[in-house]
C-alpha cells in the first residue's frame, strides 16, 4: 500500500507536468520554416543515402536529428530568426558541417547539394544511426550514453545493461564475455575506486555524466598486459568548448533514497576546465536469507540451517576535474583529479541450528552483527603532449598518482543457546595501496597505410593492511586485544614494462600487431605469530594480432589474439579473517601468482541507419586460474578463499541488434551464451562444467512532443561455478521522460521490476565434501523520479591530450568486477 501511494503520487506529478508542458506548447505555436536539401559525393552525381543530419542552435543543444532518404534527400522545420549549425555524417564519408541562419519571413530554406567527401578515419569505422549508439575499431566497440535517452533518468548501472558485450548478474556484478577478470578504465586511466567499488559506485554515478562506455577485447600493445576478460573504459570527459555549460540534478526513490548531481565546463583564452560532483545516499528495507548445509564428512554437525536478516544503509559522493592549458599550438598540458568517499552501513541477526546424522539438535546460538566499511579514492595525473607538424603525430609524457584506503568495522555478539559458548567480538581492518606510474608514450602515422606507436611505462605499488581484533572479557568487563589473531600483511610491486606496435591499412583491409615485454619484482612480508617472507619475480612477453576487413563501409569483420594476465590485488591477497558469522569465515590468500590467460575473438557487425548488428565469438584459456573456493573443517566451519587452483576454458558468443523502423521506435537487444569448463589442478580434484546464457531487451517510443516511454527486460541463466551453480535472475523496468522548458528540464518517473514486490535469487554448492542451498530476495517495484536542468552557452573546441596513462593491470578480486590500467 505504501509503494502503491508513492507510485500514484509520483504518477500523478508527473502526468501533470507533461501534460500542462504539451498544453503550453500547443496553445504558444510557432511558425516555422522547412529546411530542404540533398547529400551528394563529392566529384560526383552519386547520392548518399541514410546518412544523419544533426541540426543544433547556437548554445550547441541539438534540437534535431534526422536520416536522409534512399536518394540523400531530406526536409525538417526549424524556427524562424534564429542561427543554426548542420552536421551530416555517413559511415564510409567525412563529416560536413555547415552555419545556416533563418530569417524572419522565410517559409522554405533549399539547401541544395551538400557535398561529403569519401573516406573514413584510419582504423575506426563510425555506426552512424538517428541516434547513433554504437562505434567500433579493430580491437573494441564504443557504446554512447551521450546518445541514449535514457541516461538522463538512470545511474550508469542500468545503461550498462544494455552495453554490447556486457552483462549484470542477479547480485549486480558486471561480466565482461561471461568473464568477473576484466580491467575498468576511467578516461582510459586506472582506477583503483572502480577495481574495489564497481557496482558499487554504477549503482550511485547518474548515467548522464558519462559520454561513452568502450568495450576492449582484445586489448593493443599499448595497454598492459593486465585483463583476460579484456577492458571497460569508462569515458566521463566531455567536449569541452569556448564558453560555459553545466547542468544540475537531483533523484529520489519510494525507498527513501537520494541524490543530487552538478557539472560545469568552461574555457577562458587558452585555459579549459570542467568539474562533475554527486552525492548519493541508498537505503533499503530489511532484507531475509536462508541456508541450508549438508556436511557429509561429519555425523555430528550433519545438517546447518541458517536464517537471518539484514538492514543496510549507505551514502557516498564523488568529485572529478578535469584542465587543460594550451601553451602554443604544438605543446599542451592537461590534468586531472577524481576522488571518492563512500560509507556503508549494516545490521544483520541471524540464527544458526545443527543437527547430528539422526537430526539431533547439537548447537545453537543467535548472532547480531554489524559494521561500517569506508573505502575512498583520491587520484591525480599530468600529462604533457608535443604535437608535430605532422598530422596526430605525438609524443606524450605523463605521471600519476592513485591512493585508495579501505578501512572496515566489525562487530558480532554470539549468543550461545545450545552447545556453543556466548562470546563478543570487535575487528577493525585498516587497509590501503598506493600506486605511483611514469609513462612516455610515442605515435607516428607514418604514411596513410602505415603507423607506429611505442612506449615504456614504470610502476610502484605499495599495499598494506593491519587488523586489530578485541573480545570482551566480562570478568573485567573490559575489551582485551588478541594477539593470536594477528594477520597482516606489507606488499610491494614494481613494473617495467615497454611495447611496440603497428599498423597496416590496405584498401578494404586492416591489419594491427605488436608486442609488450614486462618485468615484475614482487616483495611481501605476511604478519602473523611467524612473518613469513615471499618474494618472486615474472617476466611476460604478450603477442597481439588483430586482422580487420571492410565487406562494406558499413559491414566488418575482425579476427584477433593475445595474452592477457591478472597480477592479484589487495582484495584477494588481504589475508584479514572475517569471521562475523563464525561457521562461514573468509580470507584472501598472499601467496597467490598471476594468471596468464589466451584470448582468441572473431566477429561480425553490420550497422545502417535503420539495423546494427554485432556478433562476437570467443574463447579464452587459463591452466592458473585465480578461483574463489570453498572448503568445511572437521568442526563444521565454512571457509572460503581464493587459489591459483585450476584452468578455465570459456566458449562463447555474444549477439547486439537494434532496429528502428522510424523516428520514433527503437528496439535494441543482447544476448550472449558461454560453455565453460572448470578444473582443479589441487589436491581438490574438482571438475565443472555447463551452458550459461543471457539476455536484454528493450525499447523506446517517443509517443508526443518531448515525450517518451521505454521498456527493459533481462535475465541470465545459473552461474556455472567450480563447486556449484550461482543464481539465475531476471528484471524489468519501464520509464517515461519529459523535456520542459525548450528542452533544458528533463523529469523522468523510472520503475524497476513494477510486476515482482520480492526477486528471489538461489544458489546451490555441490561438492564432494559437502552440499549448500541459499536463498534470498531483493526489493522490487522501486520507483525513481529525477530532474536534469542544463544552462550555458558553447562555441569553440577546446584541445586535451590525446594520450595518456591507461592501467589495466591489476586483478581486484570479488569486491566486483573489474581492475585498472595501460
Amino acid at each position: 500500500m505504501l509503494f502503491a501511494a508513492r507510485l500514484g503520487v509520483i504518477g500523478l506529478a508527473a502526468f501533470y507536468c507533461a501534460a500542462t508542458v504539451c498544453v503550453a506548447q500547443t496553445g504558444n505555436g510557432t511558425d516555422g520554416v522547412r529546411l530542404q536539401g540533398r547529400i551528394l559525393i563529392e566529384g560526383s552525381d552519386e547520392d548518399v543515402p541514410y546518412a544523419t543530419i544533426t541540426v543544433a542552435d547556437d548554445s550547441a543543444q541539438v534540437i534535431s536529428r534526422q536520416v536522409s532518404d534512399g536518394s540523400g534527400r531530406f526536409a525538417f522545420q526549424v524556427k524562424r530568426s534564429r542561427s543554426y549549425r548542420l552536421t551530416v555524417s555517413a559511415v564510409g564519408y567525412v563529416t560536413t558541417t555547415e552555419g545556416i541562419s533563418v530569417a524572419a519571413g522565410e517559409t522554405v530554406r533549399n539547401l541544395g547539394d551538400i557535398l561529403m567527401k569519401e573516406g573514413i578515419e584510419l582504423g575506426e569505422v563510425s555506426v552512424t544511426a538517428q541516434k547513433p549508439l554504437i562505434k567500433s575499431d579493430p580491437d573494441k566497440l564504443i557504446y554512447s550514453v551521450e546518445a541514449d535517452p535514457e541516461a538522463k533518468s538512470n545511474t550508469l548501472l542500468e545503461i550498462i545493461r544494455k552495453v554490447p558485450l556486457l552483462s549484470v548478474d542477479s547480485e549486480d556484478n558486471v561480466t565482461l564475455n561471461g568473464q568477473s577478470n576484466y580491467k575498468v578504465l576511467v578516461n582510459g586511466k586506472s582506477s583503483s575506486l572502480m577495481s574495489n567499488n564497481f557496482k558499487e559506485v554504477i549503482k550511485s554515478m547518474p548515467a548522464h555524466t558519462i559520454k561513452d562506455i568502450e568495450v576492449i577485447t582484445s586489448p593493443s600493445s599499448r595497454y598492459e598486459a593486465e585483463g583476460v576478460g579484456g577492458i571497460i573504459n569508462i569515458i566521463t570527459s566531455r567536449e569541452r568548448t569556448a564558453g560555459y555549460t553545466g547542468s544540475v540534478g537531483a533523484n529520489a526513490t519510494s525507498r527513501g533514497g537520494y541524490g543530487v548531481n552538478a557539472y560545469v565546463a568552461a574555457n577562458i583564452d587558452k585555459f579549459s576546465f570542467s568539474t562533475n560532483i554527486y552525492l548519493n545516499r541508498s537505503k533499503q528495507p530489511p532484507s531475509e536469507n536462508y541456508s541450508s548445509r549438508v556436511n557429509l564428512m561429519s555425523d555430528t554437525y550433519r545438517y546447518t540451517d541458517t536464517k537471518g536478516e539484514t538492514r543496510s544503509r549507505s551514502h557516498s559522493g564523488n568529485l572529478n576535474f578535469e584542465a587543460g592549458y594550451e601553451i602554443d599550438s604544438l605543446n599542451l598540458i592537461s590534468a586531472s583529479a577524481w576522488g571518492y568517499l563512500g560509507t556503508g552501513h549494516f545490521d544483520r541477526l541471524a540464527t544458526t541450528a545443527e543437527q547430528d546424522i539422526r537430526n539431533n539438535p547439537v548447537r545453537r546460538y543467535v548472532n547480531r552483527m554489524g559494521g561500517e566499511n569506508t573505502s575512498g579514492y583520491l587520484s591525480g595525473n599530468v600529462d604533457y603532449q608535443r604535437s608535430f607538424a605532422k598530422k596526430d603525430k605525438t609524443f606524450t609524457a605523463s605521471y600519476k598518482m592513485d591512493y585508495n584506503p579501505d578501512n572496515s568495522k566489525n562487530s558480532t555478539d554470539v549468543d550461545g543457546q545450545l552447545n556453543y559458548i556466548s562470546y563478543r567480538q570487535m575487528s577493525d581492518n585498516r587497509s590501503s595501496g598506493q600506486t605511483h606510474t611514469l609513462q612516455l608514450d610515442y605515435f607516428d602515422p607514418l604514411t596513410e597505410n602505415h603507423q607506429i606507436e611505442t612506449g615504456l611505462k614504470g610502476i610502484y605499488r605499495r599495499n598494506f593492511s593491519e587488523t586489530d581484533i578485541s573480545v570482551f572479557d566480562s570478568p573485567t568487563d573490559s575489551w582485551q586485544e588478541d594477539p593470536s589473531r594477528l594477520n597482516d600483511l606489507d606488499y610491494d610491486q614494481y613494473i617495467i614494462g615497454i611495447y611496440a606496435g603497428y599498423l597496416f591499412k590496405h584498401n578494404k583491409t586492416s591489419t594491427k600487431a605488436g608486442a609488450r615485454a614486462e618485468y615484475t619484482w614482487n616483495d611481501g612480508l605476511f604478519k602473523s605469530q611467524v612473518n613469513t617472507p615471499f618474494n618472486n619475480t615474472l617476466f611476460n612477453l604478450i603477442p597481439y594480432i588483430n586482422f580487420t576487413y571492410a565487406l562494406q563501409p558499413a559491414r566488418t569483420v575482425k579476427v584477433s589474439y593475445t595474452q592477457r594476465l591478472y597480477r592479484p590485488g589487495i582484495w584477494v591477497l588481504n589475508p584479514y579473517v572475517n569471521d562475523l558469522d563464525p561457521l562461514n569465515i573468509s580470507y584472501g590468500n598472499p601467496q597467490l601468482d598471476a594468471e596468464i590467460s589466451h584470448s582468441f575473438s572473431a566477429s561480425y557487425g553490420q550497422f545502417s541507419p535503420k539495423f546494427n548488428l554485432n556478433i562476437d565469438l570467443n574463447s579464452s584459456v587459463t591452466n592458473n586460474s585465480i578461483e574463489q573456493y570453498s572448503f568445511i573443517n572437521e568442526n563444521g566451519v565454512h571457509h572460503s578463499t581464493y587459489g591459483n587452483i585450476g584452468s578455465n576454458r570459456r566458449y562463447g558468443a555474444n549477439m547486439f541488434v537494434s532496429f528502428r523502423p522510424n523516428g520514433n521506435l527503437n528496439f535494441y537487444g543482447n544476448g550472449r551464451v558461454n560453455y565453460v569448463v572448470l578444473d582443479s589442478n589441487n589436491e581438490m580434484k574438482r571438475h565443472n562444467e555447463g551452458w550459461m546464457s543471457g539476455y536484454s531487451l528493450g525499447a523506446r517510443w517517443t509517443a508526443w512532443k518531448g515525450g517518451s516511454l521505454s521498456a527493459n527486460a533481462g535475465g541470465s541463466s545459473p552461474w556455472i561455478q567450480l563447486q556449484g551453480k550461482g543464481s539465475a535472475y531476471r528484471y524489468t523496468s519501464i520509464g517515461v521522460t519529459q523535456k520542459l522548458l525548450k528542452d533544458k528540464l528533463d523529469l523522468s518517473v523510472y520503475i524497476s521490476d513494477p510486476f515482482a514486490r520480492k526477486v528471489y535469487y538461489r544458489s546451490d554448492i555441490d561438492d564432494p565434501t559437502y552440499t549448500m542451498h541459499s536463498e534470498s530476495f531483493r526489493w522490487g517495484q522501486t520507483a525513481r523520479i529525477s530532474l536534469i536542468y542544463r544552462f550555458g552557452k558553447m562555441n569553440a573546441t577546446v584541445k586535451k591530450a590525446r594520450r595518456g596513462i591507461s592501467s589495466d593491470d591489476q586483478r581486484e578480486g570479488n569486491s566486483q568486477g573489474g581492475s585498472t590500467e595501460n
